[in-house]
């Protein structure tokens, strides 16, 4: 009896101890259950997928919403919503299938009564996009929807858009003319599903609090604590258990605290508060330390911008003059491994047809070639038509969040040499400069464009989106796209695409300089993390903490 006692023990207490260390290893061998904590450089505006783009909005929905298609973690297309597609053989009529299991989900709903996502909130969702009372920002990037043009100028009715739902689980969606680009955008988180109902219900606060969300993907908004006065705003998600996709959402909370400015922002992760850190900064610290990973992606083009309300450099010549006296050959052994050299407009990380679009078209030939002797001449002949006596009191204003000034430094002396004046680089914090940027408070500007999506066609687009600073407007942009939006496929857009880059280069708005980095830091213990530049955001479904 007695030995029998003994081993009833033993068997109990190997019980407990597995019951207490199974749960701990469990979690250790699948990385599931962990709250990530992120810190976000500004409030969101609001959370309306349709209306919404300022970049921390756009963080967050890339975790709460999903569209009929989406992105995985290296940026390929796969399903999302729809459970399968078919495309008429003229390219003109897509027919999606949505997944019998994909729910709408909002903090107080009883999961135990599931409210279906259906083919009408797409149709919805579509429609405000293009109606003009919407003011939708992406308005433009659906003209191919039948009738959406009309619709957006006003001439005709929402309703007769050629999105349609034949019943609960079928898209269809026509066009007025191909579209390659359709599936990319179907895939961004504006293309979300909005339950008209429940739209209607806010009164016009859709997305600006809890109460005013509904969400349909791996997370749904718990909490938001906003006050304008305060300095602890926060929100907070919940992994989605209606999610249609759940055994693949490893996270069982998402934390993301507010700060005020992206230094604030980037001290929360090295003190410890944040668990993921973006930036656009050169991570050079926690690159050479073995308790951080790093991810880096080549996605933004930053070249040298003009403040147009300068007399100066409204002169083409001169701006030409400028473009020709870039000696980017002497520049690469300057640079950290931050940059490259950049003679075009689209950055390394947009991909075309499995590859890296600069390895399809190279960009070398897209930029001035360095000629001082031309450049001199175009300089003389803006300084006479300018009556210029001197360009000393100009400056390239340049964020500390550049690392390479080294070779801006040799490009100014080379000017020098070359017109006989100094234009002088100065270098103010990150957010000091998005101020004067803003303010026009800067003559030159060494700036960052970023792809508005992960496409070629994203990456021109961007130049209109930052037409205040480029110079450049939609209608100048459209003439340069229209035959890329059109294209039959893929193949046939490549040299199109280089020649709108190098009508955009031509103008000499924007003088491409290098392709630089954004930066994914993460503590070693925190893995498959899915980080994109176009917009910078994080997917956290596949997150795991060991």
């Amino acid at each position: 009896m007695k030995q029998f006692f003994s081993r009833a023990v033993c068997l109990l207490l190997a019980a407990v101890l597995c019951f207490l260390t199974g749960c701990s290893r469990g979690r250790e061998d699948t990385g599931a259950g962990y709250l990530f904590t992120v810190t976000l450089p500004d409030d969101p505006g609001c959370l309306d997928p349709q209306f919404t783009e300022d970049p921390e909005a756009l963080m967050l929905l890339t975790n709460m919403t999903e569209g009929l298609l989406r992105l995985d973690a290296d940026g390929t297309l796969v399903l999302g919503e729809a459970e399968s597609y078919t495309v008429s053989d003229d390219g003109l009529v897509y027919t999606f299938t949505l997944r019998d299991d994909c729910c709408w989900f909002a903090k107080g709903m009883d999961i135990d009564r599931p409210m279906r996502v259906t083919a009408r909130d797409y149709v919805f969702a579509f429609r405000r996009l293009v109606d003009p009372a919407m003011r939708s920002p992406y308005a433009e990037r659906f003209l191919a929807l039948h009738n959406a043009k009309a619709i957006h100028e006003g001439r005709m009715d929402a309703q007769k858009l050629g999105v349609s739902a034949p019943d609960a689980v079928t898209v269809v969606i026509e066009l007025d003319y191909r579209d390659p680009e359709l599936p990319l955008l179907l895939a961004q988180t504006y293309a979300a599903p909005c339950n008209e109902e429940f739209f209607r219900e806010t009164n016009g606060r859709y997305g600006l609090d809890e109460d005013t969300v509904l969400c349909n993907g791996p997370f749904y908004l718990s909490q938001w604590a906003y006050d304008a006065y305060s300095s602890g705003n926060f929100l907070t998600f919940r992994k989605n258990r209606l999610y249609h996709d759940i055994d693949n959402v490893y996270p069982s909370s998402l934390r993301y605290n507010i700060q005020h400015t992206r230094a604030q922002a980037e001290q929360d992760f090295a003190d410890g508060t944040a668990d993921i850190l973006m930036t656009d900064h050169f991570p050079k610290a926690y690159l050479d330390d073995k308790r951080y990973e790093v991810q880096a992606i080549r996605g933004e083009t930053l070249g040298l911008i003009f403040n147009f309300e300068n007399t100066n450099l409204q002169n083409a010549a001169l701006r030409e003059a400028l473009a020709a006296g870039i000696d980017r050959s002497a520049l690469a052994p300057l640079l950290t491994e931050d940059v490259e050299i950049a003679s075009g407009v689209i950055p390394p990380s947009i991909r075309l047809l499995g590859r890296s679009y600069r390895e399809l078209c190279a960009d070398e030939p897209l930029a001035d070639p360095y000629d001082p002797v031309h450049a001199a001449q175009l300089f003389d002949t803006a300084a006479a038509e300018l009556e210029l006596n001197t360009m000393n009191t100009m400056q390239i204003m340049v964020s500390s969040s550049i690392a390479d000034t080294d070779a801006l430094l040799a490009i100014c002396h080379e000017w020098q040499q070359i017109f006989g004046y100094y234009i002088g680089i100065e270098t103010v914090s990150p957010d000091e400069y998005d101020r004067r940027l803003a303010a026009g408070e800067y003559a030159l500007a060494l700036y960052a464009v970023r792809p508005t999506r992960e496409s070629c066609l994203g990456a021109l687009e961007a130049y209109t989106e930052d037409g205040r600073y480029l110079g450049i407007t939609s209608e100048e942009l459209r003439a340069l796209t229209n035959q890329l939006r059109t294209a039959p496929d893929a193949a046939a857009s490549v040299a199109l695409y280089g020649d709108a880059e190098r009508a955009l280069l031509s103008a000499h708005r924007f003088i491409p300089l290098f392709y630089k980095n954004s930066y994914l830091v993460t503590t070693s213990g925190n893995t498959d993390i899915a980080f994109h530049a176009a917009p910078l955001s994080a997917d956290l479904r596949p997150a795991k903490h060991f």
